[in-house]
């Protein structure tokens, strides 16, 4: 245990390392005597380690007259970093994100910084290592599930990147760590009976034409309570989805969505019939924005009242809309760009749906060439 006598506690404690590193830097601080050590001296094994301790930023390679020299690094301004903590990171960290993401997105920021640290404490930024960050997706996935664990993975290891640009931490531990797998869940959708039993245990008109609108247009539920009637082009048949002041798309990007004749119809007499001077297209009946929470509680009562599959919720009327699509015959690619995807890889998930309509794609190759002509070799 004396080579580990010269080591500094913040070293020591630093989860990232092994003992074979700790080891290697107690050697180099020992050999040295003071600060530095000839390149030339350094065995094959303890260069590896020390390449790990120089990316640390515990020691550094310097140059000089000899050739190169080892040097430990005594850096006051990453001494006072490391002070930071999970919860004062977090905190700085929501700032940042409250400026370039959507409100959604920083509630599922918040929720992995709070889970994180009720899990591994409290503890310094610096000091979340490999080890750290596994048991914490172990503990994830046997409290709530693996796409839970995954999705906290991603949210933190984005965060943790830029705690690397803001010279918290040097390296981002996560990149180690594998993102948990999930199994693919076909998502549950309405068929056409299913929703018409649906609309009848419905008796609310405003509520009813809320779900029509997202049934038959595929937008999300945040996006049609923010929709303006400036959003409309009733000529052209054609919904503008875009950022307002008080609302973000998810992929921050505006899209257009075409308008069914149904769809026309409906917001057509929803225009003439305004009981309010509302500028949204679906308010509630005092002409605000609806409660989310409020309209996904209804939805479910619904869904319960007409029989259906409780597992049904507002999000499957859009998977139903993508669902009706690609059973049409419409293209992944076509049905991604209505939803609004930011990559083609999410629409996959409606695949399963293809098999049919790729067996009459393959068929057609029986009519482009002809094997009437056989030969009677056996």
């Amino acid at each position: 245990m004396s080579d580990f006598s010269v080591i500094p506690l913040d070293i020591l404690n630093d989860s990232r390392l092994t003992r074979a590193d700790l080891r290697v830097y107690g050697l180099l601080s020992a050999r040295t005597g003071n600060d530095e050590i000839d390149f030339v001296v350094i065995g094959r094994n303890e260069r590896r380690r020390i390449s790990k301790l120089v990316k640390l930023g515990y020691v550094g390679i310097e140059k000089d007259s000899n050739g190169l020299r080892y040097k430990l690094v005594e850096r006051t301004d990453m001494k006072q970093q490391a002070e930071i903590t999970l919860s004062a990171f977090a905190k700085e960290y929501e700032t940042y994100a409250r400026s370039v993401h959507t409100p959604k997105t920083v509630e599922t920021y918040q929720t992995a910084f709070r889970e994180l640290i009720r899990v591994e404490g409290d503890r310094s930024l610096k000091f979340i290592g490999i080890r750290e960050i596994e048991h914490f997706l172990a503990t994830k996935k046997v409290e709530a599930s693996d796409h839970t664990a995954r999705k906290y993975h991603i949210s933190l290891a984005s965060a943790f990147e830029k705690g690397i640009q803001w010279r918290y931490i040097t390296e981002n531990p996560f990149r180690e760590v594998a993102k948990p797998k999930v199994r693919e869940v076909i998502p549950v959708y309405f068929t056409g009976s299913d929703f018409r039993l649906f609309l009848s245990a419905c008796p609310e008109r405003d509520f009813r034409e809320l779900c029509i609108t997202g049934f038959l247009t595929g937008l999300r539920l945040g996006e049609l309570i923010h929709l303006h009637w400036t959003d409309m082009d009733f000529q052209m048949k054609k919904i503008l989805v875009q950022n307002h002041d008080d609302f973000t798309t998810k992929s921050k990007r505006s899209r257009v969505v075409p308008m069914t004749d149904e769809v026309l119809k409906l917001l057509t007499e929803r225009k003439k019939n305004i009981r309010s001077e509302s500028e949204l297209v679906l308010p509630n009946k005092h002409g605000r924005k609806l409660n989310v929470g409020l309209v996904e509680h209804k939805f479910k009562i619904t869904v319960r009242r007409a029989g259906l599959n409780d597992k049904l919720h507002f999000h499957s009327l859009r998977h139903s809309f993508a669902s009706a699509l690609v059973l049409s015959g419409v293209s992944l690619y076509a049905v991604s760009k209505l939803l609004g995807h930011s990559q083609t890889k999410t629409t996959e998930i409606y695949s399963h749906l293809l098999p049919d309509q790729l067996h009459g794609e393959v068929n057609k190759l029986d009519k482009r060439f002809d094997f009437s002509i056989r030969g009677n070799e056996r």
